[in-house]
């Protein structure tokens, strides 16, 4: 069984590249079939400091790069996964760790993977021609996994690299067939359109729009709707701004937030809900998993075409907007989505395409036969 050594992010804090950092860590697929060992990237505490520096991050550089050394020496892993982050600090630090890496490469045979879960490869090494040498430098003889095709313009000016694979990201389900058949039964009994809203509370995440249309619902006169938002705050200015929207146009009767969500407290939100929003402009948005995790829950999709969501999206189980036509939308899919046959096809998308089994076949099939 060859040994495999796993750099990656997994929770806390919970954000996209850490959710598949869990299903990695927590995979039986993987550890059945390979000899494994994980180190987590520590690098924030919360999302809040995601992508901004300070001390603890000095400390928390330290303390990886002597584990990696420590794994190199005594567990001699034969394969290496790596979470690699494409610009700031932590792209940097993957640099520096990445020393030892390639010297301990050229010591024993060895395949090196850099798995990139977010954009921002071209516009760093656009920036510079040093940027451009180091990121070649970085992923020279290695292969590079991307979370969609959308993202193969990122790597256009790399070619050091010995070859690119495309991975959808996975999610685990919560629910069984029957489990599944129950809260269908319980939503279409269900004379309420009940939104939810799961993600980073970050307006680049879209919360904002969707307070907007609350206040267009309740300006309409629709009833029977209500609006969940779940998430983490990034700042208290958001916090402010949300608070104060709500309190000033009254919208109390339709929105209530839940803050940040795990366990049967998220199963819940989910099983609830009738539609899942997705307003994201957040330029660097790739695979969002939060979308992934609706459809396991059969929920249609109200997104915005941000990163891979319209590949995501078909007319089946949802609908591509924009800022300037949500709410019209809302009002369709509440008419033409809200029902079990459709609730199905949501499920069966998940089921064919994204379960979390999926994804860690097909990782642990590329990690053997390079």
């Amino acid at each position: 069984m060859n040994k495999a050594l796993f750099i990656l992010h997994y929770s806390p804090p919970v954000h996209g590249a850490s959710k598949v950092g869990d299903s990695i860590l927590n995979s039986s697929i993987i550890r059945q079939e390979l000899d494994a060992k994980f180190i987590k990237i520590k690098s924030s505490d919360s999302i809040d400091v995601i992508g901004k520096f300070n001390g603890k991050k000095i400390l928390y550089f330290i303390e990886l790069f002597f584990k990696i050394c420590w794994s190199l020496l005594w567990f001699r892993p034969q394969i290496i996964y790596y979470t690699a982050s494409p610009y700031g600090f932590a792209f940097y630090r993957d640099l520096v760790v990445s020393v030892p890496i390639k010297f301990y490469r050229k010591l024993s045979k060895t395949s090196l993977f850099y798995h990139y879960h977010a954009k921002g490869i071209d516009s760093f090494v656009s920036q510079s021609s040093i940027n451009k040498k180091l990121t070649n430098f970085l992923l020279k003889n290695t292969t590079i996994l991307l979370i969609s095709k959308l993202m193969k313009s990122e790597i256009r000016q790399v070619n050091t690299y010995k070859n690119v694979v495309f991975i959808n990201n996975g999610v685990e389900t919560t629910l069984n067939k029957e489990d599944f058949l129950n809260v269908v039964s319980q939503r279409v009994s269900s004379n309420k359109a009940s939104v939810l809203y799961l993600s980073n509370m970050i307006k680049e995440k879209g919360y904002d729009t969707i307070l907007e249309t609350v206040r267009k619902v309740k300006e309409s006169g629709l009833d029977n709707i209500e609006f969940n938002f779940a998430g983490g705050w990034a700042t208290n200015e958001d916090e402010q701004f949300f608070n104060n929207y709500v309190k000033e146009y009254n919208l109390q009767e339709y929105v209530t937030f839940h803050g940040l969500v795990q366990g049967e407290k998220k199963k819940s939100l989910f099983s609830n809900a009738t539609i899942f929003v997705f307003p994201s402009r957040y330029k660097k948005e790739v695979f969002p998993i939060s979308v992934l995790e609706a459809l396991s829950y059969g929920l249609p999709i109200l997104g915005f075409n941000a990163g891979a969501v319209s590949k995501i999206i078909n007319a089946k189980i949802g609908v591509i907007s924009n800022k300037e036509l949500i709410f019209e939308d809302l009002k369709k899919m509440i008419v033409n989505y809200q029902s079990t046959d459709n609730y199905k096809v949501c499920r069966e998308e998940y089921l064919s395409k994204y379960t979390i089994d999926v994804f860690e076949r097909k990782l642990t099939d590329i990690l053997t036969s390079s």
